[in-house]
């Protein structure tokens, strides 16, 4: 079962289907999830000086202890956006947009410690991106389809 709604556009109605995105929106809650895990795990592993990371790196700016405070922070903050995306509300998806954006930009910039898994994150942070965009306006009701 779909539900629709209608809407006057220049006085005609049309029928929209609000499923329709339910999909992208389940999947980027759910990468901003599992970003905001990974992004906590690499700050932890980051502050405590751990080997994993590339010897001798050269960063944007500072040193690995500050990039791995950014992305402790950013990961607290998908954490946050994740479960906020859910209701639906112009807040949540504007806060996801914004938090995917802000953890693009320090994956690139983090890209010289860990340089595959830095592209991989920003193309996901991508796709989140696209799917609160077009799809992150709707709430996801709990009666499926």
């Amino acid at each position: 079962m779909t539900t629709t709604s209608r809407y006057d556009v220049g006085g005609d109605y049309v029928a929209v289907d609000e499923s329709r995105g339910a999909g992208w929106i389940v999947f980027a809650s759910s990468m901003l999830a599992f970003a905001s895990a990974f992004n906590v795990i690499d700050g932890i592993v980051a502050l405590s000086k751990s080997k994993f990371y590339v010897a001798d790196a050269q960063y944007v700016f500072s040193d690995l202890r500050t990039w791995g405070w950014i992305v402790l922070l950013v990961g607290i903050a998908q954490g946050f956006a994740a479960f906020m995306v859910y209701s639906g509300s112009s807040f949540a998806r504007w806060f996801g947009i914004g938090v995917a954006s802000v953890n693009a930009l320090a994956q690139l910039a983090f890209i010289q410690p860990y340089p595959w898994w830095s592209i991989a994150a920003f193309t996901i942070d991508l796709l989140v991106i696209y799917a609160l965009s077009v799809y992150g306006g709707t709430p996801i009701r709990a009666g499926g389809r």
